[in-house]
Formats: structure tokens, sequence, C-alpha cells
């Protein structure tokens, strides 16, 4: 006798199953419940976090979580949207604010607000780059972020080099991807040897920025000297308000 194979819903039945309610993409809830996500990560390393180690330094129940996310692996994307999107997003501010009176002045306060960021959201960093391996779509946001931060910077340059302000004869893509990656890789290997980031730091990679867009190390400079070097850690804002 032939076997009848039950066949898939539809109309209204299967529109009922195929429309899921959007989760909450806000609320104290949200942000107790990655907070408490960032800290079990950060303590017990991305695969051997549970949810229910999550929810515990949260206290909120599993049916809260998962009103939220769907599961760790969504929480950490929404981590790591918010880490990228400080830390490359920085990448671009203070170029942003039109306040800084050279070339050299705005790519120092790039690198300050970058490496707070980084000082910031070390630790997601550190998980993303565990989880990697796992969730490839975890890495694949933060390429997407980086991309569209890369992609800005190359329009910045373009501009200055009508302006006449950037060497003549660069790829400007090739100098945005690798300028970025330069800082980004720097800031990683630094920061995990526990250390910090201050004056002498920002102005070794604001003068290596300068020698590659400008053609010398001093070039793009005003006439106020810089700093004398210190290992505190950098104050972003009085960095911003030296470069006015």
């Amino acid at each position: 006798m032939a076997v009848t194979k039950p066949q898939p819903p539809t109309g209204a039945s299967a529109d009922r199953q195929a429309v899921r309610p959007a989760k909450p993409t806000s609320g104290p809830t949200r942000e107790r419940l990655l907070a408490a996500a960032r800290e079990a990560f950060a303590n017990r390393g991305f695969a051997s976090t549970r949810v229910a180690d999550i929810v515990a330094v949260a206290g909120t129940s599993h049916g809260t979580f998962y009103t939220y996310f769907d599961d760790k692996r969504d929480a950490l994307l929404a981590l790591t949207q918010e880490a990228a999107s400080a830390i490359y997003g920085a990448a671009i501010a203070p170029l942003a604010k039109g306040r800084l009176a050279s070339g050299r002045e705005a790519i120092r306060a790039r690198m300050a607000g970058v490496f707070r960021a980084y000082s910031e959201w070390g630790d997601v960093v550190r998980t993303w780059d565990h989880a990697s391996a796992l969730h490839p779509e975890v890495d694949e946001l933060r390429t997407r972020i980086r991309s569209s931060i890369v992609e800005q910077l190359r329009r910045t340059l373009t501009r200055e080099r009508e302006q006449g302000q950037v060497t003549q004869g660069l790829d400007l893509e090739i100098t945005a991807i690798a300028l970025t990656s330069m800082v980004e890789e720097f800031a990683n290997r630094w920061l995990a040897l526990g250390r910090t980031v201050g004056t002498n730091e920002i102005n070794q990679l604001t003068a290596l920025w300068a020698g590659a867009l400008y053609g010398s190390d001093t070039a793009g400079t005003s006439a106020t000297p810089a700093p004398p070097a210190t290992q505190h850690l950098i104050d972003v804002d009085r960095v911003e308000h030296d470069a006015e």
C-alpha cells in the first residue's frame, strides 16, 4: 500500500509558521543581557559559555534571554556590531568634525579615538576572534563594518589628494586598507601584551601614517610641536582639544 507523505502547510497556515515576530533591538533588559554575555564570554570563553551562564549573570530567566536573542551566537553578533562600530567608527569620527588644522592633527585625533575604543572593547575583540572559527558570520559582520570604514577613509583621502595634501601616485584603496590594518593589528597585539597606549605610541603611529600619505613624517603638521612622550592612558578629549 502506498504511503502518503505529509504535505507542507499552505496558505494562512504556512504564513503563520513562516512569520516570526521581530525581536526587540533595544531596552534595558537587552542591555543587561548583553553586558552579562560580555562578562561570561570574557571569563569563560565563548565556546564554554552557555545561555545558562549568561542568564545567571544577568539575573533573568531563559525565556527572557530568548525574547531578545536566538542563542549565544546571536548575542555575540550584537556585541560585535557595537564593538566594531565603535572601533572602526572612531577612525572616521575625528575627520568628520572638520575642526582640525592639518592632516597630521586629524590623523593623531583619529589614532587616539581608535585606541580609546580598543581599550574599551578589547575583551569583545578577543571573543570575536575566538568565535570566528566556530561562526564565520561573526567575522563576516566585522568585515562588512571594516569595509565600510575603509571606503570612508578612501573617500577622505581622495578629497585630500584633490586638495594637494596626499602624495600623488598612491592607490588609495590599497592605502586605506593597509593603514587601517596596521592600526588594527598593532592595537590587538599591543593591548594583548597588557601595554597601555600613551602619547608616545600615538605619535609613532601618526608619524607612520603621515610618512605614507604626505611623503614624510613631518608633512601635514602645524607649527605646534608634539607633546613629550608619556606612558599614561591617552586622554582623547584632550588630544582633540589640543588639535583644534
